[in-house]
């Protein structure tokens, strides 16, 4: 998955969470965007969500 696919699929589940936009849930989006997508590096989720938060 490319990083744009990423970063769009992490800023929706931000968006839709109701969350406000914190560094406090950057392991909770990681754990998330992790569990639906087994097949792509947790280096790249993190760089990708660290980037968004």
């Amino acid at each position: 998955m490319l990083d744009i696919e990423l970063k769009s699929e992490i800023e929706s589940l931000v968006k839709t969470s109701g969350y406000k936009e914190t560094k406090g849930m950057l392991c909770s989006v990681i754990r998330i965007v992790s569990m639906r997508h087994m097949d792509i590096p947790q280096k790249q989720i993190f760089k990708v969500a660290k980037e968004v938060l």
